[in-house]
């Protein structure tokens, strides 16, 4: 890629924090991109490298854009606002993450070290693939998922839009995770997850249900 890049990170809490010490253990990613600078933009925090607020951010050219809030919804809510602007969403895959055969990551979406997305697989837009996580053959994710650390969701599985799949999560071959769950650290979900639950245990139970 010719010419310099400026990443421009949307919340620099500590997920934001964190992303910043991913992207500079990951050279190849940096020079390919010709990233020149980090920064940040955020509505509460101040320091050198905060920019801007999200309302008053106005895209630069060659800006690549990563959202790093945490919660999917708020994600969700900012990337949509930030898509008005006009600006540019990069996407990151570590340097030492593996992407298999017909893999694809969509715009805005951050793969850290060490996590493995396996063959013909479909992880959407903005969502969050952190270390070590393992996403199996013929998994579909949608937009604005977070997959922690350790988590696992194998072959032919569904994970809908908005979910979030908390640490050393497992969810079984060919099972459905319904829009904007929760799936709590450690659980196996065996086949479904209802849009809007959070479940919880090895098997997973529903322990809570979103307002309709």
């Amino acid at each position: 890629m010719s010419g310099t890049s400026r990443v421009v990170l949307v919340g620099a809490g500590g997920a934001g924090r964190e992303v910043r010490a991913v992207i500079d253990t990951s050279p190849a990613w940096v020079s390919a991109h010709g990233v020149d600078r980090i920064v940040f933009v955020d509505d509460g925090a101040t320091g050198p490298d905060v920019v801007s607020s999200v309302a008053d951010y106005v895209p630069a050219e060659g800006d690549l854009v990563l959202c790093t809030v945490g919660d999917p919804s708020t994600r969700r809510r900012l990337t949509d606002r930030l898509a008005l602007s006009g600006c540019r969403f990069g996407s990151f895959v570590h340097d030492r993450a593996v992407l298999c055969d017909g893999a694809s990551v969509g715009e805005g979406t951050i793969v850290y070290p060490n996590a493995v997305i396996s063959t013909d697989v479909e992880v959407g837009a903005h969502c969050f693939v952190n270390t070590a996580a393992v996403i199996g053959h013929d998994v579909v994710v949608g937009d604005h998922v977070t997959v922690s650390g350790a988590a696992q969701l194998l072959g032919g599985a569904t994970v809908g839009d908005g979910v979030f799949v908390g640490p050393a999560a497992t969810v079984l071959p060919r099972a459905r995770v319904g829009a904007d769950s929760t799936v709590g650290a450690g659980s196996v979900v065996l086949r479904r997850v209802r849009p809007g639950t959070t479940v919880f245990g090895n098997p997973a139970v529903v322990i809570s249900k979103k307002d309709s």
